[in-house]
């Protein structure tokens, strides 16, 4: 992926608000006519591709605030998949807030531009993106379960995803607790901060989920159990999920397991053997192989793992 460390990124923020500055003063001028000249000047001299995404997105950001939505917005989407986590969250942001101005102007470049409808995340408001912010970062789990009751509970679902995914791309350091976030939006509250109380929740509804081949909830539960330290089970259902209706699990997934069964208590490998045994097809044989540990059998009902 194309990034930039924080020094870089405050050297291009400098550079972007002199580029800013600089088309200010043309316009003041009435040289409004050079403006681009400035942007599109300083972007190819630039070295690597997240430098320049950030500076495209400066522009984007410059031409959609000064009476060019339409290229601030093309600009924008065509850093939608940009390898820059942080610019691809300002993009969500710089359309939301120009479709609030211009929304037939929005509609017709997305359609153009990207195609389909506009997405969940440009209906989003500022203040339901404050309050999944505010959930996210609740100082326990105690407060959390408080902010979800009183006010994320009562947000539609894809809506409070579409949030949690934005402020996962403005930061690497949100990954981890986004992801609980999303379990817990996944298993409703109820569920999923029972979960998070203690692994023993958690291993009873992944053992629910199993039976009721709810691979959300499965997939959910092995979130939580890994951010609880038992990350050989939480991969486990994960996995588990991801290949319910698969005739193969990756090696390089396999391998990873291997690892994990390394540091594993013993009831941690147990419990996941219990599970794997509880859902006895598909892919069960080869992750069965990989959690036993060496010399042990299975008399289950599992194909071999060649």
């Amino acid at each position: 992926m194309a990034d930039t460390t924080g020094r870089d990124r405050d050297a291009v923020r400098e550079l972007a608000a002199s580029l800013g500055d600089r088309a200010n003063a043309l316009a003041a001028e009435g040289r409004v006519g050079e403006v681009a000249g400035v942007w599109e000047e300083a972007i190819a001299g630039l070295g690597s591709e997240g430098e320049r995404a950030l500076i495209v997105l400066a522009y984007g950001w410059y031409q959609g605030l000064h009476g060019e939505v339409e290229h601030g917005v093309r600009l924008a989407l065509g850093l939608r998949d940009c390898g820059v986590g942080p610019v691809r969250g300002q993009v969500r942001a710089l359309v939301r807030s120009r479709w609030r101005v211009e929304p037939l102007t929005v509609e017709r470049v997305w359609g153009e531009v990207v195609g389909g409808e506009l997405p969940v995340w440009v209906f989003v408001s500022d203040e339901d993106v404050d309050a999944v912010a505010e959930w996210v970062s609740a100082g326990s789990w105690e407060e959390s379960r408080a902010r979800y009751a009183a006010v994320v509970a009562a947000m539609a679902a894809p809506e409070v995803d579409a949030v949690l995914e934005e402020l996962r791309l403005g930061s690497d350091r949100l990954a981890g607790v986004v992801a609980v976030h999303r379990a817990v939006l996944a298993l409703g509250g109820d569920v999923g901060y029972a979960c998070l109380r203690g692994a023993d929740e958690a291993a009873r509804q992944s053992a629910t989920a199993i039976a009721a081949r709810d691979w959300g909830a499965l997939r959910a539960c092995g979130v939580i159990e890994a951010a609880q330290g038992l990350p050989l089970l939480g991969r486990v259902h994960e996995v588990m999920a991801a290949t319910a209706r698969s005739e193969r699990v990756p090696p390089s997934v396999l391998e990873k397991i291997g690892d994990l069964v390394v540091g594993a208590q013993d009831w941690e490998r147990e419990r996941a053997m219990e599970d794997l045994a509880a859902l006895g097809e598909g892919v069960t044989g080869e992750l069965l192989a990989a959690v036993a540990p060496s010399g042990t059998t299975s008399t289950g009902p599992w194909p071999a793992a060649e």
